[in-house]
């Protein structure tokens, strides 16, 4: 008769152990829901706001682009008669730059992303400029890089 109770104990021990098993992967299931949760962050619009003025001011001053070089000459004045030249030729269009890269001072105009927008543009201006070129340069970030920021 001994030997029955000896049983008895292992087997509630054994059924105490696989219930507290069972009991703490339970627990564990219910509270593991908080681990798969979504958590939602609310900004200040004030905040967000300085930030997008922030990033824009980084990300709009230069980049990459293409711009049609009409002059250049060491004298100042030839490239101001230039500039004037093609201010009364194309009065609403691109808008020119006068750079000085020594010795020269150069016309350069337009601020194009991509080589193709600014050959468009080249074969217009070549009519009045023959030895206008595109040359790669740094260039305003063009009005649609803009709109798609704001989206």
């Amino acid at each position: 008769m001994t030997i029955v109770p000896v049983v008895v104990v292992k087997n509630i021990k054994n059924a105490m152990v696989k219930l507290s098993s069972v009991l703490l992967l339970l627990i564990s299931f219910l509270f593991s829901n908080d681990v798969f949760s979504q958590v939602r962050v609310s900004i200040d619009p004030k905040i967000e706001e300085e930030i997008v003025k922030k990033n824009a001011a980084i990300d709009t001053l230069k980049i990459n682009g293409y711009r049609i070089q009409i002059a250049f000459n060491t004298n100042r004045n030839q490239i101001n008669e230039v500039n004037q030249k093609y201010s009364t030729i194309f009065p609403d269009n691109l808008k020119s730059y006068v750079i000085y890269q020594q010795p020269y001072w150069k016309l350069r105009v337009g601020d194009f992303y991509r080589e193709i927008e600014s050959l468009q543009f080249l074969y217009t201006i070549r009519k009045d400029f023959p030895n206008a070129f595109i040359v790669p340069d740094l260039i305003n970030r063009p009005q649609y890089f803009e709109n798609d920021s704001k989206e």
